[in-house]
């Protein structure tokens, strides 16, 4: 881990941060739609099932924001953070709506905050890179942390110099990073070592 250099850290929210209940492939089902991408899916849909789709999206988005809980650590790793000087930012592909309402229940507070209605979404990397931009730090002073697949496909898209894997995605992810933890607070242990 290049220490010396770490200047900020872009977080995933939901199932890195925050726990919320998505079951996405009963999701896609009820949706009409496949592939990878359910925001590209969605954004490929004829008028009107498009707008019927993302109104149906928002709606089961909401239900799960109203269920989340804050995974545990996430306020001691990002005291740390704050207590090191370091800049921190959060990169979803949820909505703005969600984001914000996750936010103030769980008292967060990040120096930047990317989601969906940007326009940038992951697994591009173009919303790290313009949260980078942003903060105004490069790729070799900045690690993502999330826990999917399309966290470590933009990580390493936007450069970022260590990708980290961690909760859920830790088992099904961990290898294709280049750290991986079960929990925020080993990842926060990790991290005072390095800071």
């Amino acid at each position: 881990m290049p220490y010396i250099l770490l200047k900020a850290v872009l977080f995933d929210m939901d199932g890195t941060l925050v726990h919320s209940e998505y079951d996405w492939p009963a999701i896609r089902a009820e949706l009409g739609v496949e592939g990878p991408s359910i925001i590209d899916a969605l954004n490929a849909l004829p008028a009107p099932q498009r707008t019927e789709s993302w109104a149906r999206l928002e709606v089961i988005e909401r239900q799960a924001s109203l269920c989340a809980s804050l995974v545990e650590g996430t306020e001691d790793l990002l005291e740390l953070l704050a207590g090191r000087g370091l800049k921190t930012a959060l990169v979803t592909n949820n909505s703005s709506e969600n984001t914000e309402a996750l936010m103030g229940r769980f008292g967060l507070s990040f120096n930047v905050v990317i989601t969906r209605d940007s326009g940038l979404y992951k697994p591009s990397g173009a919303p790290l890179i313009e949260a980078m931009g942003r903060l105004g730090v490069s790729g070799v002073e900045t690690i993502a942390v999330g826990d999917s697949n399309y966290d470590v496909r933009a990580a390493r898209e936007a450069g970022c110099s260590q990708v980290i894997i961690v909760n859920g995605g830790c088992s099904q992810w961990g290898q294709i990073a280049d750290h991986a933890f079960e929990d925020l607070s080993a990842l926060t242990a990790f991290l005072a070592e390095y800071l």
